[in-house]
């Protein structure tokens, strides 16, 4: 069986990411990848693309990462009200000013997306979407609209950050079972909890998926072909106080330290 761990959406967020990485290294997971977005919104998105680096994690360019990458100006973000378009501009500036020239290089060299195989299922690792990296598959998107998606991909297994809500959603496609994992966030969730997440996938046989993931109630299962899926969900608590002090210190809006505690 494959343990793989992921994680996405760090947002310059040091303390959140190595609580979640001290927590996927005392698990038995094989491979971590982290699904992009490792910087803007939070205090120290140098310290967290040094962590990233030194540590050879496998990253996709996240929407956040190619626009401060890129150098363009702004991030391909949605934001819904006056004041998140008012913090979001606020966030690129600090992002782009405080990163070194190395740093922006780097982040523009990360690619769209990671492709593996286990048994048999195709995995694709994207940060938005299989066609864009800033689409927001919510966790009400229809069958249909996945369904197309991942197929036109030719992936059963769609690995995906940005919308900052875990999720695992399972439906038909035309070779069985089709899923859609969604790691949430571990620098600025926004499923209700403010603790930094990341998500376990797991691919191997019915006996050894289900042994596996049968003490954490969060976990979904179902069967592809002989192989079957498995989602596990992880929040990881963090000194949440400590970095709210840090945005302040740098001169990050308050509303966005705000939101950290809201989760």
């Amino acid at each position: 069986m494959r343990r793989i761990a992921l994680f996405s959406d760090v947002h310059g967020n040091l303390p959140a990411l190595d609580a979640v990485l001290a927590d996927i290294d005392a698990s038995a997971t094989d491979s971590i990848f982290c699904l992009g977005d490792l910087v803007g919104y939070g205090p120290d998105p140098a310290g967290v693309i040094e962590c990233i680096r030194e540590r050879a994690i496998p990253t996709i360019q996240g929407n956040y990462d190619e626009g401060i990458g890129q150098r363009r100006g702004e991030c391909g973000c949605y934001y819904a009200t006056e004041q998140a378009r008012l913090d979001g501009a606020a966030s690129y500036e600090f992002t782009e000013a405080v990163l070194n020239d190395v740093d922006h290089e780097w982040l523009a060299r990360l690619p769209q997306e990671i492709r593996l195989e286990h048994a048999g299922v195709r995995l694709l690792l994207a940060h938005g979407s299989p066609r864009k990296n800033n689409e927001y598959l919510l966790p009400d998107r229809s069958d249909d609209q996945l369904r197309r998606l991942a197929e036109s991909a030719e992936s059963d297994v769609v690995c995906i950050g940005h919308v900052h809500v875990p999720y695992h959603r399972t439906l038909a496609g035309s070779r069985g079972q089709l899923h859609y994992v969604s790691s949430g966030s571990v620098g600025k969730p926004k499923d209700g909890d403010p603790r930094a997440c990341w998500v376990e996938l797991l691919i191997g046989s019915e006996p050894a998926v289900r042994e596996a993931a049968a003490e954490d109630s969060a976990c979904a299962l179902a069967g592809t072909t002989d192989t079957w899926v498995g989602f596990t969900l992880h929040h990881v608590a963090y000194d949440i106080a400590s970095v709210q002090a840090h945005m302040a210190q740098v001169g990050l809006p308050l509303s966005l330290a705000e939101a950290l505690a809201r989760g």
